[in-house]
């Protein structure tokens, strides 16, 4: 159900996509996907709304969905029927009322919570099926120790194989205990990273879009700034009059640079966001190096890395003095304290001192460090919002892609753990970071699911 869900969401958004690019340019070409979104949406929302109440989605989650999804097609009609009409100032207006943004908005939210839930009932049928294997294998080496109770009053020699047979039957049932128990955890991983990459196919393929759909429109009014020029060329010299040269003028001057911006604009931030992708993949299949580390030494050194930036801010860091040893990978945790850190200076509370503490200690295998800062927080409903690609938290007054984040939670699952984060919004914020104490491997990934 969770693949037709997405693709209900894709078709709103190729939508709310389709009617942007029509707004700017005024083109019925840019209708092709809303027509086609407006033809598919109810069809699709009918294919799983069984499912949803299969799943025990209650009816009035749907009947609420159902409401949200027609409420922003209205909202797009009525914007596109506005436009058609020439009435672009209204068009504009509707659009910026944000009540189709708050429509989507609740619309992913129970998005969601739908997946969330398909994805919990999908695991307890898991364990489900792992109670009654071990209840199968307990019932198997309950019948064996029976049968050699009854045989073993027969003969030594049978007794003592029989309890030879029991011994190797018994690690038997415990390594594949064992390998069910990975198994699970391997197929918990798969998934992850299954929903992890069609959620970033979907985020790519959007923010790639937006300045596409920029160019387009700009190389429209390329266009039509240099036919109005190319008119007013055409045109012998007598018959060129003061109005017609001062638009003509206008459209050199003004409507052409103008336009050129944007479009520069745009492609370089198409540029920007293919250069974080391609950092964020060559960073996923970098070969780990397994060497002993001393944390205090590696985040001292991090420290003294962004010296400057704390000196601007007047930031001050306070390492633990128990920071643990671990043989990890060096350039991976530089990489994920040298993001953490410096996002816990960018984003400073400007109303007091910034401080920074890092503390941590080695629990079974497992080395758990926390980076906190008294800044300005984060809200609650972007705490797992953060970790995706290009998504920000909070006031979009910082520098940055929304990239640091999602590369710091990939290289910590590749050294066998995770990071996590607690926040009070307005006074500060708590990265858990997780890891084995030692990868042991220098096979990407496979510390990270066993």
């Amino acid at each position: 159900m969770n693949n037709r869900a997405l693709l209900l969401f894709s078709l709103l958004q190729d939508a709310e996509t389709s009617q942007r690019g029509y707004l700017i340019t005024g083109e019925e070409k840019y209708l092709a996907p809303f027509k086609r979104a407006e033809a598919l949406v109810n069809i699709q929302f009918t294919s799983i709304t069984g499912d949803m109440m299969k799943s025990g989605i209650s009816d009035v989650t749907i009947d609420r969905l159902k409401r949200l999804v027609d409420d922003k097609l209205a909202e797009m009609r009525k914007t596109i029927a506005t436009k058609a009409a020439g009435k672009d100032a209204e068009a504009v207006t509707i659009v910026r009322s944000d009540a189709g943004k708050k429509a989507m908005d609740e619309i992913r939210e129970i998005m969601t919570r739908i997946n969330a839930v398909t994805s919990n009932i999908a695991f307890q049928k898991g364990m489900s099926l792992d109670s009654a294997a071990r209840w199968l294998l307990i019932s198997i080496t309950g019948g064996a120790v029976l049968l050699v109770v009854l045989v073993g009053g027969a003969v030594c020699l049978a007794v003592a194989h029989a309890r030879q047979l029991e011994t190797a039957r018994n690690a038997l049932a415990e390594h594949n205990e064992m390998l069910e128990v990975r198994i699970g955890q391997r197929t918990q991983f798969l998934e992850r990273a299954n929903r992890e990459l069609q959620s970033y196919a979907y985020i790519v393929g959007h923010d790639l879009r937006a300045p596409l759909v920029n160019i387009m429109g700009f190389t429209s009014e390329l266009e039509r700034a240099a036919a109005i020029f190319a008119g007013y060329m055409k045109k012998p010299p007598a018959s060129r009059d003061a109005l017609t040269e001062k638009v003509a003028l206008e459209a050199v001057d003004i409507d052409i640079p103008e336009a050129l911006g944007f479009i520069r604009s745009s492609m370089r931030r198409m540029d920007d966001l293919i250069n974080e992708i391609l950092r964020l993949a060559r960073a996923g299949s970098r070969q780990l190096s397994r060497e002993p580390l001393d944390l205090a030494a590696l985040l001292s050194e991090t420290v003294a890395n962004l010296k400057h930036r704390l000196d601007e801010s007047g930031a001050s860091v306070v390492l633990s003095p128990s920071l643990p040893h671990v043989i990890s990978d060096r350039l991976a945790l530089q990489q994920i304290f040298g993001n953490l850190l410096d996002n816990a200076v960018k984003y400073a509370d400007p109303s007091r001192k910034p401080v920074i503490r890092v503390s941590g200690a080695v629990t079974n295998g497992n080395a758990a460090i926390e980076v906190s800062d008294n800044g300005r927080g984060i809200a609650e409903r972007d705490l797992e919002r953060i970790f995706e690609l290009f998504r920000r938290s909070g006031p979009q007054d910082r520098p940055g892609e929304g990239i640091g984040l999602a590369h710091v939670r990939a290289l910590v699952r590749r050294l066998g753990g995770d990071v996590a984060v607690q926040s009070v919004l307005g006074q500060g914020t708590t990265f858990i970071v997780t890891f084995a104490a030692d990868i042991r491997s220098t096979k990407a990934g496979e510390r990270s699911h066993e």
